[in-house]
């Protein structure tokens, strides 16, 4: 990435490079972080290393497929954003409240089933 910086500035030149050389680094930084979140492929873990680290700083999805067991046996009702009954089916999606036999209820957003 080449670029000018051009400025005036009673400072003197010395001040302008020292902006230069801070925007060039902020400009580099910016560059890796979008590279990591456009270009970054995760790789697949073992059970092992994704046990490691602290259990709270992990996300899981514990429950798995409304329409696969165990969860299908525990399924109540299903309501959508508007509260409106949804039919459980295999490929239900969207923002969704499902009540669960349990008295549990889970609320998030799911994408085919």
């Amino acid at each position: 990435l080449n670029m000018a910086i051009i400025m005036e500035s009673n400072r003197g030149d010395s001040y302008a490079e020292n902006i230069a050389i801070r925007v060039d680094k902020w400009m580099k930084n910016c560059e890796k972080t979008l590279d990591f979140v456009y270009s970054y492929a995760p790789t697949e873990l073992s059970v092992l290393e994704a046990l490691q680290g602290n259990p709270s700083l992990k996300i899981c999805d514990p429950y798995g497929y409304i329409s696969e067991e165990p969860l299908s046996k525990k399924v109540e009702s299903i309501e959508n954003e508007n509260g409106k009954p949804v039919k459980k089916t295999a490929n239900i999606s969207g923002d969704l409240t499902v009540k669960l036999t349990t008295e549990g209820e889970l609320s998030g957003r799911w994408v085919d089933g």
